[in-house]
């Protein structure tokens, strides 16, 4: 299992800086916007990251938009972004996300008056992340946890632990992939069920929308978002597997010179498709602290087994 163990801090200030793209345990110093200088540690070598936003007319959006016509995502990211585990294929988010703008540079901290946010996917390598609806609509992702052949029991239990180290006394909301109202684990019970029991013991469980266009316009319109010159999306430099899947990692593959009709199924698309359930609801559904408001939304398809439905809403 990968786990992120990073503590988070109790406040939203920022207290730690994002080491990106240096080698370990080198300090690292920010000279202008988009110029960062390091120490090699081993060959002392002076090391200089130049990214395209040093310059102020490559910060456009015309500029942009101009640049980008004649090259592949791919190819931009790695050349023009300096993210270099961008992968062959089109990234799912290449025309939206930009590290440099959707991720903190510091840990991001988390408010202990608003609610907690879950996304979940289910299955053999399952993938819960950590979030929070700020204020004026400003989604902040915090942690992420992986999981990697391990049964929903196990995971359940990190999950919980995790939740409770990281944000102790949260009230948390489950936005879940809507086939685990009618998918059933190990022990026949659904895996909407068993977020209810313990040790989740689930008081609000909504299912996320399920046609892919629909799920990633959602992700899509946070993307966009800019809030008085801030990011609508933001994510903590620790959600190591996220962030490479917006790098590059979760995309369309090609196939006789084609594009996929949909995104290759790998180590990033699990916490991907978590991300997509969470975003396609977190605006539809009145967050509070208390236990009075939240209720179970059903979707319109597929089967249900009424006693499952009936033990969530008891």
């Amino acid at each position: 299992m990968k786990l992120t163990s990073l503590d988070i801090p109790s406040t939203v200030s920022a207290i730690e800086s994002i080491t990106e793209d240096i080698p370990e345990g080198a300090a690292i110093e920010e000279i202008m916007q988009g110029l960062k200088c390091w120490k090699n540690p081993i060959d002392k070598f002076t090391v200089l990251r130049l990214h395209r936003t040093a310059d102020p007319r490559k910060r456009t959006q015309e500029w942009l938009e101009t640049e980008k016509a004649g090259m592949d995502t791919a190819t931009w990211m790695r050349e023009m972004e300096l993210v270099w585990e961008a992968l062959d294929g089109r990234p799912v988010y290449g025309e939206e996300w930009s590290p440099e703008f959707h991720v903190s540079k510091t840990s991001l901290g988390w408010n202990p008056k608003l609610p907690v946010c879950r996304g979940w996917d289910f299955g053999l390598y399952p993938a819960c992340l950590f979030a929070q609806l700020m204020p004026h609509q400003r989604l902040f992702v915090l942690r992420e946890c992986i999981g990697e052949s391990i049964d929903m029991e196990r995971f359940k239990e990190e999950v919980n632990r995790l939740s409770q180290e990281w944000f102790p006394g949260a009230v948390f909301y489950e936005f879940i992939d809507p086939t685990g109202l009618n998918r059933f684990g190990s022990d026949g019970r659904s895996y909407a069920v068993q977020l209810s029991a313990k040790p989740i013991r689930a008081k609000y469980i909504i299912p996320g929308a399920n046609p892919i266009p629909e799920r990633q316009k959602a992700v899509v319109d946070f993307l966009r978002a800019h809030i008085k010159g801030l990011p609508g999306y933001l994510v903590d430099p620790s959600a190591e597997v996220l962030i490479k899947g917006f790098n590059g990692g979760y995309f369309y593959a090609y196939s006789k010179g084609t594009l996929k009709p949909k995104p290759e199924k790998n180590i990033f698309s699990h916490v991907h498709d978590a991300n997509q359930y969470l975003c396609s609801r977190v605006l539809n559904v009145k967050l509070t602290t208390g236990y009075s408001t939240a209720r179970m939304v059903e979707p319109r398809f597929g089967n249900k087994r009424p006693s499952d439905l009936e033990r969530l809403r008891a």
